[in-house]
């Protein structure tokens, strides 16, 4: 079988299976099981295929074909221009998570031409580390501690602090948020919590509910229960003149801002790529 008969089959597969862009899905897919660029996939549509390969090919196509992301099947998410192990123990990170980490790196450098001590910041389930690795990464003095409930999530994203050598400026802390006590208070508070609501995630798209952790995912009853627990924590969680920042889900910007400015904070609210209200900051 060669690269055009493959990706001809491949094709049909995801089309049948409803899988959006399916042509693209199939050339992705190849393109990673034979560790080449997409270009290079359709510059040789007449190279011949390995048997080995054509059965690697297949089964990440049936892995697609069942729904599963492609950053599981590939087991890697760029974010912040930085390659992140995920798996299934973990949520995918979003494009539009970079917005918060920008924001905080902001803040983190605002403090750092004025002060010679680091920067604490606190990353509320850190789940891959993507938020707490990409600010420890691109912080000039920065010591983060990212705290999750899950074991496995808290494994993969020490792995990607030390993929990206910044595993000692990280600190994991594996405790559940609602009864963590911090033992000095933070510079920047950031979370990108759970906020779906319950009831919803079960009409999420296949690749969300069926495949990413609902740890990662339920928000509670109005999707709200982590933003109010971070709300009524803010002031022993920040330091005088620290932020928290956290992402939102669409509609939800109203009530977060609602309860920031309850506990006196100063708010202010990002868009993100379309233009959707999807970062809360809250200053002391």
């Amino acid at each position: 079988m060669d690269v055009k008969h493959a990706l001809s089959v491949a094709s049909n597969i995801l089309k049948s299976k409803d899988i959006e862009a399916p042509v693209r899905e199939a050339g992705v897919l190849l393109a990673f099981v034979m560790k080449k660029d997409i270009s290079w996939i359709y510059a040789h549509s007449e190279d011949k295929l390995a048997n080995e390969l054509i059965d690697e090919y297949m089964e990440a196509v049936a892995k697609r074909s069942g729904r599963m992301p492609f950053q599981y099947i590939s087991k890697n998410q760029e974010f912040m221009s930085l390659d992140f192990y995920v798996d299934e123990n973990c949520l995918i990170p979003r494009p539009d998570t970079e917005i918060l980490v920008e924001t905080a790196l902001k803040v983190i450098g605002d403090y750092n031409s004025e002060n010679k001590s680091p920067a604490r910041v606190l990353d509320i389930g850190t789940g891959s580390g993507a938020i707490a690795v990409s600010i420890a990464y691109y912080g000039k003095n920065v010591v983060v501690d990212a705290i999750d409930i899950s074991e496995k999530a808290l494994e993969i994203a020490k792995m990607n602090a030390r993929n990206h050598h910044v595993h000692d400026k990280i600190h994991f802390i594996n405790a559940d948020f609602f009864s963590f006590k911090p033992s000095q208070p933070y510079l920047v508070v950031i979370s990108n919590p759970p906020y779906i609501p319950n009831e919803e995630i079960d009409h999420l798209m296949p690749e969300v509910k069926d495949f990413e952790p609902k740890l990662a995912l339920a928000g509670g009853e109005d999707g709200l229960c982590f933003y109010r627990g971070i709300a009524s924590n803010v002031r022993q969680l920040l330091m005088s003149g620290g932020t928290v920042l956290t992402e939102v889900g669409i509609g939800q910007d109203v009530q977060v801002k609602e309860l920031f400015e309850n506990q006196g904070l100063s708010v202010s609210v990002y868009k993100d790529f379309a233009g959707i209200n999807r970062v809360i900051s809250g200053t002391l």
